[in-house]
Parts: C-alpha cells; structure tokens; sequence
C-alpha cells in the first residue's frame, strides 16, 4: 500500500475513534417500504441495474418502457430511495433513485430508505462495494438463481462509523468518482482520436 493511501486510511478511519463504530444488522439502518401506484399515474418507468443504477427503460429498451396493462401494481419511487433487484442483487443490481420528479419501478423490486443518522452517500457507497456483493450471495436463497428478499437482507451486518465519519466517508469516495468519471472521459476521447488517426493512414 503506498504512503498515499495509508494516510488517507489513517485520516478517514482513526485508531482511536474505531471503538466508537457499532456492528448492526442492515435491517437497523433500513427501513422497508411498498408504495403503490394505486391512481395509475403515468409516471417514467425505471429499471435498477448492476451498471447505473436506476435507468430510464426507454434508455435500455431502444426507446420503449415494457409495461403491464395494470400499472396499479408498480411500485412510486421518490428521491433518495433505495432499490434492487432480489435475482440480481448478488451482481450489483441495487441502486439510489436521484431524480426530482417521481418514477415507477416493477413489482418485482425491493425498495428502501435509509434510517436517520445514516448518510445516503455513505450508503450508497457500501452496498455497492464488492464486500456487500459477496454478502449478498451468501444470504441468498436459492438453487441456479439466488434470490435476496428484505428479510434476509436486513440480518446482513455491517460496521457502523458515527455520522460525521460516514459523511467524511462519503465525501473522499464521492471525489473518487468524479475523478474516475473524468479520466474516463478523457480516455474515451483519446480512444476515439487514436481511432480517427489510424482510419486516416488507409485513406
């Protein structure tokens, strides 16, 4: 590990605050819901998958949302909710729902908020992480396909930081992405120009 890195751990999670973390259960930070589109609003349809997260279907679909007659039985999702895909999960297939304007998700999905005193970045961050992926293929159930309902969802444990330090926690990784977010693009570009040249030379 370069001295980077230990410096950044040391700064992120200090020896003599670590006592202070606490080891719950998922079901103590999480709060399970089911909420109905029981007006049958037309709201956009959302699927949750392991690579973005929550994506607009007509983005997956080439422009098509694949819906059922009956939309009273989807489920209305608000800003800052959780949700994931129980045969899926194991994969990555969990997510947090960012937009302002309400969305609907299939039946099918498991949705969640956080608790208070959690920090939605902090979390978000940790159910992704390949530590949780791996969790979730162990309380799984099932023969070829696992599946992940809520109730073994919720025993999984987890280490508890203290608020101020999952907001610090959030913060470093959420720069981390936006820097990955950048040198990605930057590659692509690089990529896309590289393409363009060598194209040139059999003109």
């Amino acid at each position: 590990m370069s001295a980077i890195s230990v410096q950044l751990l040391s700064g992120l999670f200090p020896l003599s605050r670590k006592e202070q973390w606490r080891e719950m259960n998922l079901g103590d930070i999480t709060e399970n819901f089911n909420r109905r589109n029981k007006d049958r609003s037309s709201y956009p349809m959302y699927s949750v998958t392991n690579t973005s997260g929550f994506s607009p279907q007509n983005e997956i679909f080439d422009g098509k949302e694949i819906k059922d007659e009956d939309i009273s039985i989807y489920k209305i999702i608000e800003k800052g909710e959780f949700a994931y895909n129980p045969a899926r999960i194991n994969v990555g297939s969990i997510g947090r729902y960012d937009n302002e304007d309400l969305c609907m998700i299939s039946s099918l999905y498991i949705c969640f908020r956080p608790s208070e005193n959690i920090d939605s970045d902090w979390l978000l961050h940790l159910l992704k992480s390949d530590h949780m992926i791996y969790q979730y293929g162990l309380y799984g159930e099932g023969g070829v396909r696992i599946y992940l309902f809520y109730p073994n969802f919720s025993r999984i444990k987890v280490s508890l930081p203290p608020l101020e330090v999952q907001k610090r926690i959030a913060n470093t990784l959420n720069l981390f992405d936006k820097k990955i977010c950048l040198e990605t693009n930057l590659l692509n570009k690089f990529q896309k120009q590289k393409k363009h040249l060598l194209s040139m030379m059999f003109i």
